[in-house]
């Protein structure tokens, strides 16, 4: 069974739950793992579990750093109103992709917040 299709295929219809299950049995069947970390992490987020989410990027990362992956520990932070985190990883994605708009977008509203 490839557990990473079948979580992709969960979390496609929103039963983020049992697709983090799914992700669960893929990392430790060491299918597609770094994504799969990164898979679970975007779950926990849509459940609003952003404590859950931010172990799980920081394991994929140290697997695979991507720009997506420190985007989204930075928006965890945000979330959890850690300003100051939140701007480190949302400058860390931009340095791995700086056409991305959405990072200088997240990094010019965490500048506005802390000087206030």
């Amino acid at each position: 069974m490839n557990y990473f299709d079948k979580a992709n295929d969960l979390y496609n219809v929103k039963d983020y739950r049992k697709a983090i299950d799914m992700y669960n049995l893929a990392v430790i069947n060491n299918d597609n793992e770094p994504s799969s970390l990164y898979n679970a992490s975007v779950c926990y987020i849509k459940l609003k579990e952003y404590e859950k989410a931010i172990p799980l990027l920081k394991l994929a990362i140290s697997k695979k750093m991507e720009s997506k992956y420190f985007f989204n520990l930075g928006y965890s932070y945000t979330m959890l109103e850690n300003f100051k985190k939140a701007l480190i990883y949302f400058n860390m994605a931009w340095s791995l992709d700086n056409h991305d708009s959405d990072c200088e977008k997240a990094i010019n509203l965490i500048i506005k917040k802390i000087k206030k």
